[in-house]
């Protein structure tokens, strides 16, 4: 398995960097294949029609309209639950049509799903184990009640997973491997990893970067959301935020009015662009992700299988290098470990 030891977590800036390298480079590599985004437009769709149903819950229900925001709210959840085994199957199918590019290939979506239909149980268990690093610990966190050190350890057990998961997502569909099978040959496919890319083996890639990126998007659509809510502001309406100024000594003060009525509709819209705008680029990280870590998966145990004229493009890549070096054989005893 990863040693934690070798995880490097990126710098909030050099996450930002190689998200947008790896945006860039990855769809130029996949243009072999554009069946590739399939799974990423997928997996966008899902996530935008569950974000719009928990915001039209949330519409709805302030305005104690049950008939519409409670059924939505009900969906909502349900999505919420079920987004994990979606989200997994769409990345083993998308891991698999990079490997068999990789290799000259074109591979349409339906022989996509025939693959990973075959493996419902190793699919099933991912998603479950996805659930609980990426559910059951960030609820933990975000209620506050555990110890610092606690919190230290949680967050370093839920990034070494996403590590783990987007080695093991390759190493099912591609070879066919269990879970426990996978995970046991990390460590001999870390000693197979050529010196050239040692030290890209364990990085969390991109870590974090979209919510670095969507941080000021998210607090610019709010400030807008608030100055539009001021300005329809209206007492009688159903969505009527509250009267900073009344009943407050500043009322009517120099050039401050005697009322400041808000309407939170403004606001609750802005934050569901911006949502939806999030979801779309964290989906889109996620798939490079699995992208890359599919390239680095077969760079290592299936380098004899990757078309020649492809190899020096994709070291570069993997190094996230600026300029591509020249083209490198794969060695004859790159086989599977």
């Amino acid at each position: 398995m990863i040693d934690s030891n070798t995880l490097r977590q990126p710098a909030v800036k050099e996450r930002v960097v190689q998200l947008g390298y790896l945006l860039k480079h990855t769809f130029t590599l996949v243009g072999r294949d554009p069946g590739i985004l399939r799974p990423w437009i997928r997996m966008s769709v899902y996530g935008v029609v569950m974000a719009s149903l928990f915001f039209i819950s949330v519409i709805a229900l302030w305005v104690n309209n049950g008939d519409i925001g409670t059924p939505a709210l009900l969906l909502c959840l349900l999505m919420f639950i079920y987004k994990y085994f979606y989200y997994v199957r769409q990345e083993l199918r998308q891991s698999w049509l990079v490997s068999e590019a990789l290799q000259g290939h074109r591979r349409t979506a339906s022989e996509a799903k025939a693959r990973v239909k075959g493996f419902k149980g190793a699919s099933r268990l991912i998603a479950l184990f996805e659930m609980v690093f990426n559910g059951a610990l960030s609820w933990a966190l975000r209620i506050g009640r555990v110890g610092v050190l606690m919190a230290i350890l949680l967050k370093g057990l839920r990034e070494v997973w996403d590590l783990v998961n987007h080695y093991l997502l390759p190493s099912v569909v591609i070879d066919g491997y269990g879970i426990r099978e996978s995970i046991s040959r990390m460590k001999r496919l870390k000693e197979n990893v050529p010196e050239t890319l040692a030290g890209v083996f364990g990085i969390d890639v991109a870590a974090r970067a979209v919510g670095t990126i969507m941080f000021p998007i998210y607090a610019l659509m709010v400030l807008v959301g608030l100055l539009i809510g001021i300005w329809v502001g209206d007492p009688q309406s159903p969505y009527y935020l509250g009267d900073p100024l009344g009943g407050t000594a500043m009322a009517g003060a120099g050039p401050l009015p005697d009322t400041l009525p808000i309407t939170a509709l403004p606001i609750l819209i802005a934050l569901w662009i911006a949502k939806l705008f999030s979801v779309v680029l964290e989906r889109m990280a996620a798939s490079v992700k699995v992208i890359y870590f599919s390239i680095f998966y077969m760079r290592i145990t299936h380098a004899d299988d990757i078309v020649p004229e492809i190899r020096g493009e994709l070291e570069a890549y993997l190094r996230m290098e600026a300029e591509d070096p020249e083209p490198v054989a794969a060695p004859g005893s790159q086989g599977n470990p």
